[in-house]
């Protein structure tokens, strides 16, 4: 009885042995995380046709910010509430976008997880930008306005967090600057137009922009493909519902939180800045609402032409130190540019100041796709996205108000240039690799 029970006692031993194996083997979570959140490197191709749509996300923020403020003087709107409303970010919307990213981590069709956003909030968008070329009433026009970019934010957020599903860590930053390039063309596109027709054909300008967003967004739709999801991506985690465990929840992740403050301050500054750009030039230095134009565009140019080698720079040295370079820079300039007095001084400044936005415009979204965890992307970049989308309408709000307490918009550039300083300040404490661990 004895021999023949050994067989069956083998067998047991040999499963036991190979279970616990294949227990040695398996990998955590963390592995599996790590090995989804490392995708096969992108093609130069694929890089280009997913970077189309960042040219029309970016001709609508370039109506926002350059077109919008003179498209509101008709209405004789404060210079606070100009300044809430023509900016790229919205403060209604950013209330939900999380829910939209994580919408899209659950999100399952045969197009993928985040590419059905992309038409959805691209159309949407130029359904509302449609509907203002009529110039509506007051209170019409400023619901619209008000929820423009929570619109297009539908798209974006999906858009941004599908970086972090396809991209390697190695090769984001170069993403980030055909990003770069792809958005500066989009607004130098949007800013040609609004040069040459918007003081005889404001509506065409307006039509040409919402055209050109479908377009791009349907490219990229067309063009790129989601990545297969890896086993512990398919089911998304699920974020606790009480406010304050999920508040914790979310600040458990220390290095995305510390990078996201010293961010608030980049878009505060940014906010101020932006909207008043075309007024300073009209108010402060006497130029016309087209050479305006023309000063929001040389620094657009600037941005595209060093749109790749700060891309390139980041890859090779760190996002961190080259975004904290390209933070001081940018910080000083625009101190420096508050004080001009005619276009000729205005137009080094102007250089610089475009040289040094062009680096925390390429490696933002890159650098937060490092920090953030992969599971929880569209979730965790739509939470960034809240919090930017709130604070530049309030850096827009203290810019107006310090352009109407001074009569004029130099106290709002000056302001700005602190606040870049201060997201300099605050990058230092981010810790890429620790949060790797």
């Amino acid at each position: 009885p004895v021999m023949a029970e050994l067989p069956a006692l083998n067998q047991v031993r040999d499963e036991g042995s190979s279970a616990v194996a294949t227990s040695a083997a398996a990998p955590t979570e963390t592995t599996v995380a790590g090995a989804a959140a490392e995708p096969a490197a992108l093609s130069r191709r694929t890089m280009l046709l997913y970077s189309v749509a960042s040219a029309g996300k970016n001709m609508v923020d370039a109506f926002s910010n350059a077109a919008l403020p003179l498209y509101l003087e008709p209405y004789g709107l404060p210079g606070w509430l100009v300044g809430l409303l023509a900016q790229e970010r919205s403060g209604i919307g950013g209330l939900v976008q999380p829910a939209i990213g994580a919408l899209s981590d659950r999100t399952r069709t045969r197009f993928g997880r985040r590419r059905p956003y992309f038409l959805l909030g691209a159309a949407l968008t130029a359904l509302a930008l449609v509907f203002l070329a009529f110039h509506p009433p007051l209170v019409p026009m400023l619901a619209v306005v008000a929820v423009l970019s929570f619109l297009l934010a539908v798209a974006a957020d999906p858009y941004l967090a599908l970086l972090a599903d396809m991209t390697p860590e190695r090769q984001r930053g170069r993403l980030g600057s055909f990003m770069g390039i792809f958005a500066m063309a989009g607004q130098v596109v949007m800013l040609l137009l609004a040069a040459v027709l918007w003081q005889t054909h404001e509506r065409v300008v307006i039509f040409a922009t919402a055209a050109g967003l479908l377009l791009c967004f349907g490219v990229t739709f067309a063009g790129v493909r989601e990545p297969p999801l890896a086993a512990a991506a398919r089911s998304a985690a699920r974020p606790p519902l009480a406010p304050g465990r999920y508040l914790r929840d979310v600040l458990r992740y220390r290095e995305v939180a510390k990078y996201s403050l010293a961010m608030t301050f980049f878009w505060l500054g940014g906010g101020s800045a932006a909207p008043f750009l075309t007024r300073f030039g009209v108010h402060e230095l006497g130029l016309s609402d087209g050479k305006a134009f023309f000063l929001v565009m040389l620094i657009v140019l600037c941005t595209a032409i060093f749109a790749y080698p700060a891309g390139y720079l980041g890859d090779r040295y760190g996002k961190k130190p080259v975004q904290s370079a390209g933070l001081l820079f940018y910080g000083v300039a625009i101190l420096i540019s508050s004080q001009a007095r005619t276009m000729e001084q205005i137009l080094p400044a102007i250089v610089f100041v475009g040289l040094g936005n062009t680096i925390p415009t390429v490696l933002a979204v890159p650098m937060l796709a490092d920090l953030i965890p992969k599971r929880r992307a569209g979730e965790f970049t739509g939470l960034g996205s809240m919090l930017w989308s709130l604070c530049q309408p309030l850096g827009a709000l203290i810019g107006g108000a310090l352009a109407d307490a001074s009569g004029g918009y130099r106290l709002t550039f000056i302001f700005a240039g602190v606040m870049m300083l201060v997201s300099c300040v605050l990058l230092q404490t981010v810790r890429p690799r620790a949060a790797e661990e």
